[in-house]
């Protein structure tokens, strides 16, 4: 009897034990994946998991501590991965479970709640990237260079000293034997009215200092000229001006009057004489080679007189100069003074009789963009002022700023 027992006993385990094992063999195997190195035949083959919620089969191997699960494993429900392990791709964590620490975020996954936005990258650019920069060919000619509104041209135009304007000229005389002296102010303006072409203003002051010290306002003249360039480096200047007949022999005694003209050796001298309508005329050129600068002008003056005078009188003024230098220059003017008909005058003056004034002036000069500057000696050699130290001399200043 009691070895039927045992039989059915033993039956009994072994059915039990052959459906347990069963399910177990019908589950297909998942092969490892293939950057993992094979087993060898020593190492004891791995179980295969059993189906979700099943417990481990009894005498399965498990895997190895810190192996990543492979692709596309679900882990069973309550496992946690490895430390260290990154969670497959795709693969989603387990509710409440956070992933471990230094693993990164699958592709595409959008950041947790509350975690920090990272920075956006800036895209190089392509200048500072040497691959991908444009040839010369590519780029094609470099554009052309902007006129250099403050170089030796100034502009290349017109030149800078003869671009609109708006100034002071003072012309001072000392006489060396006597006490006589005279100072010549004129404000002016050179307004720009059309291209190269501008409005002319001159506005005349004097005082004579001997016994006494007299003011005069001089011939108030009003006018225009034109720039045009002729070639690449020359310049030619046409104009003319009008004066309004303000100095009156009347009012103004020669000893008023007489000193002023004299501080300019009598350049422009129809600004400082009295009672006449002038009609002035203006031709000019001016030419650059390298570092020098060539002017010329002759300026012929016709004198129609007013109230007591009676007599027409021409003079003709005319001047060379040469400088070194554009911006920051020196040079000597020449200039003369033809009184074609002053051998017949009606009102006084110290010019009658005098047919010819020759005065040198060495100057310096500076010009820029805005402003210019320009002094210089000038020196007569008349009969009358001359010889120059000696018996007169004059110290000629010119300043103002550019309208254009």
């Amino acid at each position: 009897m009691q070895r039927r027992i045992l039989v059915l006993s033993s039956l009994f385990w072994l059915a039990a034990t052959t459906l347990a094992a069963a399910p177990t063999v019908a589950q297909p195997v998942t092969p490892r994946p293939a950057t993992r190195p094979a087993p060898t035949s020593s190492a004891p083959a791995a179980a295969a998991p059993g189906p979700e919620g099943s417990p481990p089969v009894p005498g399965a191997a498990e895997p190895p501590a810190g192996a990543e699960p492979p692709a596309g494993a679900e882990l069973p429900a309550g496992a946690e991965p490895p430390a260290g392990a990154e969670p497959p791709a795709g693969a989603e964590l387990p509710a409440g479970s956070e992933p471990p620490a230094g693993a990164e975020p699958p592709a595409g996954a959008e950041p947790p709640a509350g975690a920090p936005a990272e920075p956006a990258v800036t895209p190089k650019r392509s200048t500072e990237i040497w691959s991908t920069s444009l040839s010369d060919s590519a780029l094609g000619p470099p554009p052309a260079p902007a006129p250099d509104r403050d170089g030796a041209l100034g502009g290349g135009s017109v030149p800078r000293g003869r671009r609109g304007a708006i100034g002071v000229e003072t012309s001072s005389f000392t006489g060396g034997d006597s006490d006589v002296s005279g100072l010549a102010i004129a404000l002016f303006a050179r307004v720009p009215f059309a291209e190269h072409t501008f409005l002319d203003v001159r506005v005349p002051f004097g005082l004579a200092m001997d016994e006494r010290t007299d003011a005069v306002l001089g011939n108030v003249m009003l006018g225009a000229h034109h720039v045009g360039r002729v070639g690449r480096t020359l310049w030619l200047t046409v104009g003319g001006a009008v004066g309004l007949a303000t100095l009156s022999g009347q009012t103004h005694d020669h000893d008023s009057y007489e000193p002023v003209g004299a501080s300019r050796a009598y350049w422009d001298l129809h600004e400082y004489f009295p009672s006449i309508l002038p009609i002035h005329a203006r031709l000019g050129a001016e030419a650059h080679v390298g570092p020098l600068i060539a002017r010329a002008q002759i300026e012929p003056v016709l004198y129609i007189p007013l109230g007591r005078n009676d007599e027409y009188e021409v003079a003709i003024q005319h001047a060379a100069e040469l400088q070194i230098g554009h911006g920051i220059g020196g040079g000597v003017r020449v200039q003369g003074m033809a009184l074609v008909t002053f051998d017949n005058v009606d009102i006084r003056h110290a010019v009658a009789r005098n047919l010819y004034v020759l005065a040198l002036e060495p100057f310096l000069a500076m010009e820029r963009k805005t402003a210019f500057v320009r002094t210089g000696l000038l020196l007569p050699f008349d009969e009358e002022l001359g010889p120059p130290l000696d018996h007169t001399w004059g110290f000629h200043f010119t300043a103002g700023v550019r309208m254009d």
